[in-house]
């Protein structure tokens, strides 16, 4: 957990929020520290977690937390963290196809019309067995995987309504990878929507001037407020950050000398 970023959040670690929608929009740099830092934070302030991870094995999540003070397996074998393993079923379904194993949530994203029902009934499986008196974070690590078995973006947006709208009193934090160099449509207009759902707009950019490695990139924070004729708005706060193998450097734009 890294502490600093709690401060520009406005999260207060011992009363952590409840009920809202956190979104990680990485472009040409890597935004999983975010993932670390809320699996971290949401951990020890004592809430159930439930996480679904499909960039990454549950091996390196672990490696990770361990680097940060966390036990996952402790976490595990406690009840207070339930990981699905995405990645082993996108590997599962990449390697037997549609004659995947009956018990794969992602096999129903292949057959025609494909859709996240199981995908959804397993989260939701998992959340409703868990009472814990300091919320429920569902984490999802990333979403834009998804899109790369061949899941319609509709259907990925549908099952993120359906965990927002059925589960209400859980936060939600998820990481969609979309850079607009790619020039790929479809994850553009899925990132549009989910931007417009979430609470709190993450934007992890790297540099424009390059490369550098006293500054790995750029954090862009957006709170949704109530109040203008359209309904919300955006509050925006950007800086620029280091990733260290324990922590994460947060200063304002402008103020290292690597980037002057």
């Amino acid at each position: 957990m890294f502490s600093e970023l709690n401060v520009q959040l406005n999260i207060d670690t011992s009363s952590l929020p409840k009920g809202s929608f956190f979104l990680i929009n990485e472009s040409d740099v890597d935004g999983s520290f975010l993932i670390h830092h809320f699996l971290s934070a949401y951990l020890k302030g004592g809430s159930t977690v439930c996480f679904l991870g499909l960039a990454q094995s549950y091996s390196h999540y672990s490696a990770v937390a361990h680097r940060l003070g966390l036990d996952l397996n402790a976490a595990k074998d406690s009840g207070q963290l339930h990981f699905i393993d995405g990645l082993n079923f996108s590997l599962e379904l990449m390697h037997d196809g549609n004659e995947g194993t009956q018990q794969n949530p992602l096999l129903t994203t292949r057959i025609k019309d494909g859709n996240t029902k199981d995908l959804y009934c397993l989260v939701k499986e998992k959340l409703s067995s868990v009472t814990s008196h300091g919320g429920t974070l569902l984490l999802i690590d990333d979403l834009s995987l998804l899109a790369s078995l061949g899941v319609k973006p509709q259907q990925i947006d549908q099952f993120v309504q359906y965990c927002l709208a059925s589960l209400p009193s859980n936060t939600l934090v998820t990481l969609i990878h979309n850079d607009p160099r790619l020039d790929d449509e479809e994850l553009s207009t899925l990132a549009t929507h989910l931007r417009h759902r979430a609470d709190t707009l993450l934007l992890v950019e790297g540099l424009s001037s390059g490369y550098c490695k006293d500054v790995h990139g750029q954090l862009t924070i957006l709170h949704q407020t109530s109040g203008d004729t359209a309904g919300c708005r955006r509050q925006a706060k950007a800086l620029h950050y280091k990733v260290l193998d324990k922590t994460v450097n947060l200063f304002p734009i402008g103020t290292s000398a690597a980037v002057l």
